[in-house]
């Protein structure tokens, strides 16, 4: 347990940057917002109709409406946190071969398995940690934000929408920064270009197929069941916790995430072996 947990130390310090960034730049964006929004209010304090003293929990439309307000703006925090994902899972177990430093990582006295769990939990999950604190925050902000406009404080519904957020990023970890992640033990550089390449390659001669049988056979296509793996996406009245949390969908990428990580894992064995 010691050396797991220096190993996740040791892959924090190597990559801190890639981990505060995109949390300071949805910072410097969420001030921006808070400054025009100040701003318009402001200018037009004489017009507005505070309601923040309401505690009302009676209409459920209001409440609906600031969960998905707030799942709206997490979708952007989401954005720039999964662009950061992509460019760290991508690099996880060839950043030392291409840094010419691999063998002395290869000489420490640490398990295999043990060394490549420690660098998936922390390239592809452990942004999700900073994620969920910036989402608790955001959806405190606008619930008081809220208040002004949607006639109370409705910080469980706020706190819900953020939540729907950070189970979208945990759904993008699982798919895309698991796929990326075993991509990253396939090509020594450039995982994400590569990877997506083959992908789209795959796809382009799946469809080809297709049109060579005039679409009387329906071929597969990894990009949509990439997408299909991440469930309902969709802003609707049956977005909720309850029903993101029950898709049989979110096992079967855990299944694929679990899939990722062995191959991965043992790809980066044998290419260890070999050398």
């Amino acid at each position: 347990m010691s050396n797991f947990l220096t190993l996740i130390k040791t892959e924090y310090l190597k990559r801190k940057k890639a981990y505060w960034t995109p949390a300071l730049i949805v910072g410097i964006i969420t001030v921006i917002i808070l400054v025009v929004s100040l701003t318009a209010v402001i200018a037009n304090w004489d017009v507005i109709q505070y309601g923040f003293i309401n505690m009302s929990f009676d209409y459920d439309d209001i409440r609906d409406g600031v969960m998905f307000g707030t799942y709206g703006s997490m979708i952007l925090v989401v954005f720039v946190f999964s662009i950061f994902l992509l460019i760290t899972s991508q690099s996880s177990l060839n950043r030392e071969k291409e840094l010419g430093c691999e063998l002395f990582y290869r000489c420490q006295p640490v398990n295999i398995w043990v060394c490549t769990a420690s660098k998936y939990l922390m390239h592809v999950f452990a942004g999700g940690v900073l994620l969920f604190g910036v989402g608790l925050m955001l959806g405190l902000i606008l619930a008081i934000a809220l208040s002004s406009t949607m006639g109370g404080f409705y910080l469980g519904a706020a706190l819900v929408g953020s939540l729907l957020g950070f189970v979208l990023y945990l759904k993008i970890a699982l798919v895309f920064g698991s796929l990326y992640f075993l991509f990253s033990s396939v090509f020594k550089t450039n995982a994400f270009l590569k990877g997506t390449i083959l992908v789209g390659l795959f796809d382009f001669v799946m469809s080809l197929i297709e049109e060579l049988t005039r679409n009387t056979v329906n071929m597969p296509k990894i990009s949509e069941g990439l997408v299909a793996l991440m469930g309902n996406l969709n802003v609707d009245a049956d977005l909720s916790l309850g029903y993101v949390l029950g898709d049989y969908r979110l096992l079967i990428a855990l299944i694929f995430a679990g899939a990722c990580y062995a191959g991965a894992t043992l790809i980066y064995q044998y290419k260890t072996t070999e050398a």
